[in-house]
């Protein structure tokens, strides 16, 4: 049996993220601390950081762009509380997209959050 190793694998131009082809896999997704003084991952992947808009409210960056703004991205955050909790997806851009959290109809910093995002790299 074969072993392959890589910390990274590029098209064969160099530089392009490679395409996968016939596969649904997630093309970004991450696991943050959105209640941090500077909001962190704690594991991610095509994630290259993160903006704090405000109260829940966060712009998630990509380190290789989506094709185009049609993709989809989901987000959750655990509340650990009864209330009635909501998580948003807005504002999606090739390269970004926000993500906002909310109990009870008002924004609120989400310590456990994770967003994934499904859709074709540029």
């Amino acid at each position: 049996m074969s072993t392959l190793k890589a910390d990274t694998i590029v098209a064969s131009d160099g530089t392009s993220p490679v395409t996968l082809t016939k596969q649904s896999a997630a093309k970004a997704w991450a696991n943050f601390d959105g209640d941090a003084g500077t909001v962190a991952a704690r594991n991610s992947l095509n994630v290259s950081g993160f903006t704090d808009n405000g109260t829940g409210d966060y712009t998630v960056s990509f380190s290789n762009s989506m094709s185009a703004a049609d993709y989809s991205a989901s987000y959750c955050h655990d509340n650990r509380s009864s209330f009635i909790s909501g998580a948003q997806v807005d504002e999606l851009a090739a390269g970004s997209f926000k993500a906002r959290a909310g109990i009870n109809g008002s924004a609120v910093d989400a310590d456990e959050s994770c967003v994934s995002v499904l859709g074709d790299l540029a």
